[in-house]
């Protein structure tokens, strides 16, 4: 006997979504997405889905805009934006589309080199959901890299002190683009330790890794590498000869 749930328009609207995210086609994923939204026209991640096939970045921007003031208004209304939630915001199943909706702003204005708006954008992920269960802190050290903010780099990387490539390479690319040597080696040396595949990407010895599922990626697997390289272009931009680098200064332990 089928359930409430399973039978609820926004049941059949994520099924249709989850289908549309394995569609072999870029048509039928769109048809899809819409017949879920014509199903449950609140149904944000699905109008989200929409915004990461645009094409046109100024029509994906005004869509994403409208659709995130859009959201903010309706939790304003539900009571979501009190004290009681300010915080927790992914913990609560109502509000994390809202946490995904910024998430891929902030990463448009990055990529779009829009770096301090980036920042803001992060801000206010970090601020409503201060457990950053997707990550936001990982873009936002990349883009304090950009900007060279060393001091701003250093407070935060002691709130989330990870020995990850995520939160190691914003540093070392901090330390290179400052010319300081020394600084740049040692977390060098740290990215090679936290994932030892890292000089092989730059020695042309790494093969293309399928073990993580699509759209994830394994901490010291090379997925990470690969994610790392293809999420964070604005910052690899703007170090255009860091291989020769890497290549002449790296330690293997």
């Amino acid at each position: 006997m089928k359930t409430d749930y399973e039978i609820s328009p926004k049941a059949q609207a994520f099924d249709l979504l989850e289908t549309a995210e394995y569609a072999k086609t870029k048509k039928e994923a769109l048809r899809l997405s819409k017949e879920a939204l014509k199903i449950c026209p609140d149904f944000l991640d699905a109008t989200l889905f929409q915004i990461r096939m645009e094409e046109n970045p100024l029509k994906r921007d005004k869509l994403l805009n409208d659709s995130i003031e859009k959201e903010k208004n309706k939790l304003t209304k539900e009571g979501y934006f009190e004290k009681d939630y300010i915080g927790i915001f992914y913990g609560v199943f109502e509000t994390r589309p809202y946490i995904r909706a910024l998430y891929l702003k902030a990463s448009y204005l990055a990529n779009d080199g829009k770096i301090k708006q980036a920042l803001s954008v992060c801000d206010e992920i970090l601020r409503l959901n201060e457990n950053d269960n997707t990550g936001t802190r990982y873009l936002k050290m990349a883009l304090l890299a950009c900007l060279e903010e060393e001091s701003e780099m250093l407070k935060f990387y002691k709130k989330y002190p990870e020995e990850s490539l995520e939160m190691l390479f914003p540093l070392f690319a901090l330390y290179y683009k400052m010319g300081n040597d020394k600084k740049a080696k040692s977390y060098l040396n740290k990215i090679n330790k936290a994932n030892k595949y890292f000089i092989k990407y730059f020695d042309d010895t790494l093969e293309q890794a399928y073990d993580a599922p699509r759209g994830y990626y394994s901490l010291g697997n090379p997925s990470e590498i690969f994610m790392y390289f293809n999420n964070y272009e604005f910052l690899i931009n703007t170090i255009p000869t860091i291989d020769y680098y890497i290549l002449k200064y790296s330690k293997i332990s």
